[in-house]
């Protein structure tokens, strides 16, 4: 097995971001199979992570040679009043999954997050790294990587943040909406990440399968995430400056810089969500893009959209 096109490969989680950046990248690939709780069309299998059997079935039938889990619980406020929801969908199905991976020797990958840790400090995170959520989002997602990484000899977890795609509800899409509506904004200013778009996600997951399928890449946790780091004030300011620059429609004058206990939240947020990109960039042997650029592609990406090319 020398490239991941060779291969079949299980996309579950198919309409959310990540998912349907796989879609983008793999439209003219042969042996790929997408799956989704919501199968109504007819190329997209069925694949509920609250049912056990549902993913049972899927594995065993199509007996893919990789699985890419795409799918989660991520309302990360409403996991604290559905602690046990978040839990089965992050954790138990995540057993499931990877226990019926390793049935067939699959390769599974599945995607985490920075959540897992507390975000004490200002130094970047390692793997190796002792994890320690501070809300109910995160000790389930810290669950479903011990599933992965126990259940399945083949077991690989990709921990990302931040993530935002052209379309769906996330940070940049309602920092462009917000924008075109008000001259006034106040945003976050003390937690730091790196914004990291679907495309990239799914491009270089693919780049580390091909490295897994030639046996140059070793299961166990990596850290798959842009370049650099910013606030999330950083981030709005930045996506107001393309969206001048390409056109966008911006209406916004004032970014203010807050603090996180002006704007409180059910849950808990780490502060630092930085995280070290050493393991993933030795593996796959290349440098993961900076963060900005990554942004200025998908907004230039949106802009072509936005014009119906």
């Amino acid at each position: 097995m020398t490239s991941a096109s060779r291969n079949k490969i299980l996309i579950i989680g198919s309409s959310g971001q990540v998912g349907s950046a796989f879609r983008r990248l793999l439209r003219n690939t042969g042996s790929v199979v997408y799956a989704d709780k919501d199968s109504a069309a007819n190329s997209v299998k069925s694949c509920d992570l609250s049912n056990a059997r549902s993913i049972e079935a899927l594995i065993t039938s199509e007996k893919p040679t990789v699985i890419i889990n795409c799918a989660a619980y991520t309302a990360v406020d409403q996991a604290e009043k559905e602690q046990d929801l978040a839990m089965s969908i992050n954790a138990k199905a995540l057993e499931v999954m990877a226990k019926a991976a390793d049935k067939i020797n699959a390769v599974l990958i599945h995607y985490s997050t920075d959540y897992v840790f507390d975000g004490t400090g200002d130094k970047k995170w390692l793997e190796t790294d002792k994890v320690n959520p501070v809300n109910a989002y995160g000790r389930t997602k810290l669950a479903g990587e011990v599933a992965v990484t126990s259940h399945c000899k083949q077991g690989y977890v990709f921990r990302t943040q931040w993530v935002y795609d052209n379309t769906g509800k996330n940070f940049l899409n309602t920092m462009l909406r917000f924008g075109a509506e008000r001259e006034e904004l106040s945003v976050v200013g003390d937690q730091i990440g790196a914004p990291t778009s679907s495309d990239v996600i799914a491009a270089y997951t693919l780049k580390a399968v091909t490295k897994i399928l030639n046996g140059k890449m070793s299961p166990g946790i990596y850290h798959l995430v842009c370049r650099g780091e910013v606030s999330w004030h950083g981030f709005a300011e930045k996506i107001f400056e393309l969206g001048r620059r390409l056109g966008s429609e911006v209406k916004v004058k004032t970014v203010k810089n807050i603090k996180s206990s002006d704007y409180p939240t059910p849950a808990a947020r780490p502060k630092n969500s930085r995280l070290s990109l050493e393991k993933f960039e030795a593996a796959i042997g290349e440098k993961m893009p900076e963060w900005a650029d990554a942004l200025e592609a998908v907004m230039v990406a949106r802009g072509l959209l936005d014009k119906g090319c």
